[in-house]
Formats: structure tokens, C-alpha cells, sequence
């Protein structure tokens, strides 16, 4: 009696270590998986953050609305609303599945998400006349392509300039902006 009791009770320890063990397991998949979503969900207010700030500070000549960002549906880190332009937006963004629909809209600010930086500088080059403000997500250098590059490392977002591309891109960028860059700030 006293042997099948023991057998008994060994049983039920190891169906409840078995049991812990599988609780212990889902809970590390759970807390990664919740701890992955919510660094991108950072990321993601990181980059609109930034974004949001540059648009702000820049100035188009000439331009009597708000400005319209068109941003790349490539793009993995911006993710502000698609919206239509009112008194109180900073500016209008616009999501474009492909390259031939920049021709049908009215972008005063082009966001790139994989585009290399050599498409990128393509792309920009069919704005030529027409001030357009240049972001990138793909473009960790910011020597070719995009005016304004976002970098992001895994504790924090920063941004670079390129001020050649800056300079083509025919808007003004207040000073303040530029000193917080990358570049700016070492």
C-alpha cells in the first residue's frame, strides 16, 4: 500500500513539474512576443515623432495649404493616419502602393521605406523645379537620395541630413532641425 501511495504521489509530482513547465515555456513566448510588438509600436511613435517634427519645420515656398507627406507603403516604421488636410493638421499624408502614383498626387514631402538610396535620388530627381521635402527609412549613409534619413538602433531613433539633397530639394528647414541630426549633434 505504502509503495502504490508513493507511486501515486511521484506521479503527480511530475505531472505538476510537467505542468509548471509548460506554463513557464508559454509564458516566455508570451512575454517576447508582447515585449517584440511593443518595441515596434516604439519604433513606429519614434519615427512619427520625428517625422511629424521635421514636417513642421520646414517651410515650402509659396505653398497656401497644408503640405501633403506621401509616404511609401513600404515603409516598416512610420505609421501616422492617413488623413485629409484641415485648419488644425500640421499636414495631410497620403499612402502610395507604387512609384507611378506620385504623378497623381500633389506630394510636397515623399517618405521612402526599401527604396535604395539610387532610387531614391531617382525618384526625387522627377520633382525637379517643384520644392519637395525627401525622408528615408533605407538610407543609414545619407550621402545619395533622401534629405533627411532615420536610423534606427535598438534603444533609440535618430535621424541624419544630407544637406546636398537638402539644398536640391527647394524647401527650407529651420536651423534648429539640423543641429538635432546625427550629424549635427556629435
Amino acid at each position: 500500500m505504502l509503495c502504490k501511495q508513493h507511486a501515486y504521489w511521484e506521479a503527480n509530482w511530475q505531472l505538476s513539474l510537467i505542468h509548471a513547465c509548460k506554463i513557464f515555456i508559454y509564458a516566455i513566448f508570451l512575454l517576447l512576443f508582447i515585449s517584440h510588438s511593443a518595441f515596434a509600436e516604439i519604433k513606429d511613435d519614434k519615427a512619427n515623432r520625428i517625422v511629424s517634427g521635421i514636417i513642421s519645420f520646414t517651410h515650402w515656398p509659396g505653398l497656401t495649404r497644408a503640405p501633403q507627406l506621401c509616404v511609401f507603403s513600404s515603409a516598416q516604421h512610420l505609421s501616422l493616419p492617413q488623413n485629409t488636410a484641415s485648419n488644425a493638421a500640421l499636414f495631410k499624408v497620403v499612402y502610395l502602393t507604387s512609384q507611378s502614383e506620385l504623378a497623381t498626387q500633389d506630394c510636397d514631402a515623399v517618405y521612402f521605406g526599401e527604396q535604395t538610396p539610387q532610387q531614391q535620388l531617382e525618384i526625387a530627381k522627377q520633382f525637379s523645379g517643384k520644392p519637395v521635402l525627401t525622408l528615408a527609412e533605407n538610407n543609414t549613409d545619407c550621402t545619395i537620395g533622401a534629405a533627411f534619413c532615420l536610423i534606427f538602433n535598438a534603444d533609440h531613433t535618430l535621424f541624419s541630413v544630407n544637406l546636398d539633397s537638402l539644398a536640391r530639394s527647394g524647401v527650407r528647414v529651420s536651423p534648429d532641425v539640423l543641429l538635432l541630426s546625427r550629424n549635427g549633434s556629435k
